[in-house]
């Protein structure tokens, strides 16, 4: 087995999953865009889109620099195939725990709004919740390494 080759493909299915989290994320934003301006009967209305925690005209741009900041980094790791570069492992712990930690708030925060009484998934907040477990997985596979 030549442990190259193995590399690499670990090297690619990290930055697949990587531009496949972003391409969730992008089509959340595009939805929710696309629900305030044409409010179309076939997605859920805008309320359901997002917590109400921060306002929708500071939300937006935010979400659009996260989408940008996620796309520099992934560029980032393609562009480190086959170099010595490697995130110190201090880095990457911290990073895989609190990706894990925000994955078990939202559990916890979807599931306090089942038990306060929400009709379903999606009153309750699934929408943001889902996503928010992909920003976590992005930050899993992120701080992984390819090296095995």
């Amino acid at each position: 087995m030549n442990v190259g080759n193995t590399g690499r493909r670990g090297h690619q299915q990290r930055i697949a999953i990587l531009w496949i989290c972003i391409g969730l994320f992008f089509l959340r934003v595009i939805g929710q865009v696309e629900v305030l301006l044409l409010s179309p009967p076939w997605l859920p209305p805008m309320n359901d889109w997002y917590s109400g925690l921060l306002p929708y005209p500071l939300l937006l741009p935010a979400q659009i620099a996260l989408l940008m900041l996620m796309s520099v980094l992934v560029v980032r790791e393609m562009r480190t195939e086959g170099l010595a570069f490697a995130r110190p492992e201090r880095w990457r712990t911290w990073v895989r725990r609190f990706a894990l930690v925000y994955f078990v708030v939202m559990v916890s925060r979807l599931a306090i709004q089942l038990f306060r009484g929400a009709d379903d998934v999606i009153a309750a907040g699934g929408i943001p919740v889902a996503f928010h477990w992909v920003l976590a997985l992005f930050l899993l596979v992120l701080s992984r390494t390819d090296r095995h």
